[in-house]
């Protein structure tokens, strides 16, 4: 493991120890197993079982639907075909989508998102474990044969045919040694909110002076410096509720690996919603408003690309030796068209977010 990159430097200096060896048991042998319960993995989990492969969902929070409901990252998107076509289309029939009464995009309810992703995951035969996390790729002779997983029971072992890596930032394919190349723009790091009893039509009367009002409370101390520079509300579909989210401060340069760094940053920026918040209150439009929840998770920007390849079906490829065996049939076949191969690592696809 790269320590640099994963921001635990004091390891460097520190002494190693040798743990002994232990037999782990099988949790279960199947066909595929996703790492990874966000949109992307659910979409690989679903097209996996609807091929008729026995699918295990391995996530590591308690709901399915990744960082992003977490953390109140709720863009939708524009998705034209594919599951996450069907998701949006279930949202939007249900009145949990819909276009973004603050801005421009689509955004979705983080809660109806958890439930769409369940209902789709089940209908198609997916079979689950969560709260547990993926620690390590099983491997032998260059191919992944499963993975190692860790939960409240204990530590077990998941073998399978083909390992989906659906991490977000290949964690897994890092391990199993898959090069990692960097995002040339630099990640941050964000913590949003929910607010409520916001009078929109006073609110919104007063949005231009939002950014003077920000500017008045740090001059005067009542706010700090790194504080956002105005209010940004997103993510209001139906006004009548009078919800809306709030854009939180933010961090550049955070990069989602250097676990010492989140969570000092994790600290600071709930230091500074807390200290938000009163301000909010003497806004016009948000004298009645409170809290709903600040977001479980900070929202977190891209922090690595794996180097990954993209080979036809056997169907399709030109030389037919260019693919391999456990590339054969309809399920891989389908498999990569949202999912990449990786160079050098055998049984393995990667999808990102």
């Amino acid at each position: 493991m790269n320590i640099e990159a994963t921001g635990l430097r004091a390891i460097a200096a520190s002494q190693d120890i040798a743990l002994p060896a232990r037999r782990t048991p099988v949790y279960r042998s199947v066909d595929v197993v996703v790492c990874g319960g966000g949109p992307a993995g659910v979409a690989a989990a679903v097209t996996a079982a609807r091929g008729g492969a026995r699918t295990l969902l391995v996530e590591r929070h308690v709901v399915l639907g990744g960082n992003g409901p977490l953390s109140f990252d709720i863009d939708l998107g524009q998705h034209p075909e594919g599951i996450a076509a069907e998701v949006a289309a279930r949202l939007e029939q249900a009145g949990e989508a819909g276009p973004d009464r603050m801005g421009e995009g689509r955004v979705h309810d983080p809660e109806a998102m958890k439930y769409a992703l369940l209902d789709i995951a089940r209908e198609a035969g997916v079979s689950f474990l969560l709260s547990t996390w993926v620690s390590d790729p099983i491997m032998r002779d260059g191919e992944t044969r499963g993975v190692m997983v860790e939960n409240k029971s204990g530590r077990f072992a998941v073998l399978a045919g083909i390992v989906i890596d659906a991490t977000g930032d290949g964690e897994l394919a890092s391990r199993a040694g898959v090069a990692i190349a960097t995002v040339d723009q630099p990640a941050a790091v964000q913590l949003n909110a929910r607010i409520g009893g916001i009078d929109f039509d006073r609110a919104l009367a007063g949005r231009p002076q939002w950014p003077a009002l920000v500017a008045e409370a740090k001059r005067e101390g009542r706010l700090a410096d790194d504080q956002p520079d105005t209010i940004e509300l997103y993510g209001v579909l139906q006004p009548e509720r009078k919800i809306a989210f709030l854009r939180g401060p933010r961090i550049e340069g955070q990069g989602g690996r250097d676990v010492e760094g989140l969570s000092r940053a994790e600290a600071h920026l709930r230091n500074l919603m807390r200290e938000f918040l009163p301000f909010l209150k003497g806004v016009p439009g948000f004298e009645s408003s409170f809290l709903v929840d600040v977001a479980g998770a900070l929202q977190l920007g891209d922090g690595r690309r794996t180097k990954a390849s993209r080979p036809a079906s056997a169907v399709d490829a030109e030389e037919r030796s260019a693919v391999p065996d456990w590339l054969e049939g309809d399920v891989a076949a389908q498999l990569l068209k949202i999912g990449a191969k990786p160079a050098g690592v055998e049984r393995l696809l990667i999808v990102e977010r």
